[in-house]
């Protein structure tokens, strides 16, 4: 199945946030969004859930386009996982996660036993079946990015959306969220994913697209896309890419920031 973008343009009334953006996904891929706050990345994606109209373009699953598929057939393809959730009530784990199969129910029909063991079996597969009868509100940030994948994995998409999803997550559950990515991608799922991190595209995705502001919309793999130059026309600060070798996994790249003005004058001052 491909998940195609052809030259989108969408925005809010006159004024146009994104610009003859493209891009194509398979199933089994992650594509990371990189770019700038205020580019436009959460346009994209709101523009790509069905959230925002297009104004120019075309969204196509397979050849057709995205507008032909009602709400629930659109829900059995994408699914979402937001940066944030809070919910209004404190409803248990397991009834987030359930919450996800909403879309695949009948009017004013209740999930069944099977939904709740389907639930437990989702939560099971990514490690966090511990906190099905926990408080949703009461669990760690980096458990709730966890049980918003389950919730989307209830809705079994075959494409997942996911709007910084290792957002305010320390550095361990950081690497446990990619790694549940990169888990999901080999099970078949086509994932679309925004980070602020360029390292993290390095790690577990298969394409990169890079927004900036005044140039065009850029997408490639990892190693096309993400270069010293790159990097610094989109956030404005130097960077250096470096190769580590590794014996067990082979050369590891990742992105090293330079603070101007910072260690080269501290360093500097020592030597007088």
């Amino acid at each position: 199945m491909k998940l195609e973008a052809n030259h989108i343009f969408c925005g809010y009334g006159s004024q146009k946030i994104v610009q003859n953006a493209s891009f194509s996904l398979e199933s089994g891929q992650v594509l990371c969004l990189l770019g700038p706050n205020g580019v436009g990345k959460t346009t994209l994606f709101k523009a790509l859930l069905g959230f925002l109209p297009i104004t120019s373009g075309q969204l196509l699953l397979d050849g057709q386009s995205l507008r032909r598929f009602n709400r629930k057939q659109f829900a059995e393809i994408i699914g979402y996982v937001p940066q944030v959730h809070e919910p209004p009530f404190p409803f248990s784990v397991l009834d987030v996660v359930v919450m996800g199969s909403i879309g695949r129910l009948k009017a004013f029909e209740s999930p069944s036993k099977e939904r709740y063991r389907q639930a437990v079996n989702i939560l099971e597969s990514l490690n966090v079946g511990y906190l099905h009868d926990r408080i949703y509100t009461q669990i760690s940030g980096g458990e709730r990015q966890m049980v918003l994948i389950a919730r989307a994995l209830m809705q079994q998409p075959r494409f997942l959306v996911m709007d910084e999803p290792t957002s305010n997550l320390d550095f361990g559950n950081q690497m446990r969220v990619l790694a549940q990515i990169e888990g999901l991608a080999q099970q078949g799922v086509g994932i679309v994913m925004t980070s602020h991190f360029p390292d993290h595209a390095f790690l577990c995705c298969t394409k990169v697209a890079l927004m900036c502001r005044d140039q065009p919309f850029r997408m490639g793999s990892a190693e096309e896309i993400i270069t010293e130059d790159s990097l610094k026309q989109a956030y404005g600060v130097q960077v250096r890419i470096a190769t580590v070798p590794d014996e067990e996994y082979g050369p590891l790249k990742t992105c090293l920031p330079i603070l101007q003005g910072g260690r080269k004058e501290r360093l500097t001052r020592e030597a007088v």
